[in-house]
């Protein structure tokens, strides 16, 4: 059996390139480049950059990882 940590590191990356490939208009820039952290939804702010959203994501996956291998052990 793999080991949580192996799964969650699996997946986040998985997710971290698709979301370089796809570059998502929230939280990058027509030209390509990441947008900053900002209240106002603009072409160079948003509330959601990928400087926030990677940690949050990684904690979210090792979390549904976790539940998922109590679930089934």
């Amino acid at each position: 059996m793999f080991s949580r940590k192996i799964i969650s590191i699996s997946i986040y990356l998985m997710i971290v390139i698709l979301i370089f490939i796809i570059k998502p208009e929230i939280m990058f820039n027509s030209k390509g480049e990441m947008k900053n952290f900002g209240y106002y939804i603009n072409e160079e702010t948003t509330i959601i950059p990928v400087i926030l959203f990677l940690p949050i994501l990684a904690l979210l996956l090792f979390i549904f990882t976790l539940i998922i291998e109590c679930i089934y052990t």
